[in-house]
């Protein structure tokens, strides 16, 4: 860890951890804040927010070039690994200006032909304008870039598959049904069990067209794969995201707020109270309460961190290091920006088990290069293609539960 960062990390640290000894000592003395302990914390919470968002900012310069270094290499290294080698010829082909194969190596030529032969064993419709299975270095990119943008989908359940066709999740909800005593010589009676089934399709999400001056392709300085992967990637993330989130369930994804059970309706349509989020945590069975997690947007959380209990201590607290995670009222959260904020009907908050809300992925980008399209700019276009869906594997005892703010 860099020094800056590190140096940082310590003072953040600490910070939490004076703030949740605020905390400790209010319920040990069975008290709420002082006036003073109060502007102390709030002192704190000020203090101990703008450090997260300079090592946020750090971390993302810090970490990402590195990262992408490791994956990419020297391009002097000769190796002989299959994977090193796919890179290297799909990186000649995003920076080749001429339609197809054409001025390509025989090897580069070979490799990207055997791509092309796996992209259409593997996916329905590959364009016949030139689709290619992207290679796993640069996926992992775009994987990378899309996860920055959904909360949701970095706890969800993620089911990757070879083809596209539609995939049936069994469901069977048995818990109405009990054992009984049964006396001797009695007959036994029936109780069937029933049975229902989540299916997963596989929506077509594009990247929409990226233009690339054949300058910059050609400049070996710059890292081709790198930019058209975060690109593509940022821009992949960004649809997917919001449909985890919120998406309808009509010929896409049903996002996890949608897709949730109403737990509890607030009694404003701007606003929620503590005694609503706890009825919201209590509306989830047990049974999936031990691995739940909060989900809201960045807008929510600040208000909730303005929430305290009965005795004045307030319902957030802070994150010490890696050990202890920032928590409401004892849960931690995920920040989703796909949650709505609170507004008259909107679904604001959610609780339960995130594990149970599955993503269904069709193994392997496609990339598609636009050559003559733009031949008149000297430039070539790109574009990228994935397919995904997603619902909440509820077999009727409702793993997952939302607040509701009132109507106008």
């Amino acid at each position: 860890m860099p020094f800056e960062i590190e140096k940082l990390v310590d003072e953040r640290n600490k910070i939490a951890t004076d703030m949740r000894g605020m905390v400790s000592l209010s319920e040990t003395e069975e008290r709420g804040f002082t006036a003073e302990e109060q502007e102390i914390w709030d002192k704190m919470n000020s203090d101990y927010e703008s450090i997260e968002g300079r090592i946020s900012t750090l971390e993302r310069a810090n970490v990402i070039n590195p990262e992408i270094e490791k994956i990419i290499g020297d391009s002097t290294e000769t190796t002989e690994d299959k994977s090193e080698d796919r890179h290297a010829a799909f990186d000649a082909l995003l920076r080749s200006n001429q339609p197809g194969l054409t001025g390509l190596s025989g090897d580069h030529r070979d490799i990207l032909n055997v791509m092309a032969a796996e992209a259409r064993a593997q996916s329905v419709g590959t364009d016949s304008a030139g689709g290619y299975t992207v290679p796993e270095e640069m996926a992992s990119q775009i994987e990378t870039a899309m996860a920055q943008f959904g909360g949701i989908a970095n706890h969800a359940t993620v089911l990757t598959t070879g083809g596209g066709g539609a995939l049936s999740m069994p469901t069977c909800n048995d818990t109405a049904n009990i054992g009984a005593l049964l006396a001797e010589n009695t007959e036994d009676g029936e109780e069937d069990l029933t049975f229902a089934e989540l299916v997963l399709n596989a929506y077509k999400y594009t990247s929409k067209i990226i233009r690339v001056s054949v300058e910059l392709m050609q400049d070996s300085a710059f890292d081709l794969n790198a930019y058209i992967a975060g690109a593509l990637g940022e821009r992949l993330g960004r649809a997917t995201a919001a449909h985890y989130a919120t998406g309808t369930g009509t010929s896409q994804p049903n996002g996890l707020m949608t897709a949730g059970t109403v737990g509890v309706t607030a009694a404003a349509t701007g606003a929620f109270t503590l005694g609503e989020m706890r009825s919201l945590k209590h509306s989830v069975d047990p049974a999936y309460r031990a691995n739940a997690k909060w989900v809201f947007n960045d807008t929510t959380l600040l208000a909730l961190k303005g929430l305290s209990d009965s005795e004045g201590r307030p319902l957030w607290q802070p994150a010490i290091a890696d050990v202890v995670p920032s928590t409401i009222d004892g849960d931690t959260y995920v920040i989703d920006q796909g949650v709505a904020s609170a507004a008259a009907n909107a679904l604001t908050i959610g609780y339960g088990d995130l594990s149970k809300y599955l993503i269904r992925n069709v193994k392997g980008f496609t990339l598609v290069r636009l050559v003559e399209r733009y031949a008149e700019f000297h430039q070539v276009g790109f574009i990228a293609f994935m397919r995904t869906d997603a619902d909440l594997l509820d077999a009727g005892s409702n793993p997952f539960k939302t607040l509701k703010q009132a109507a106008s």
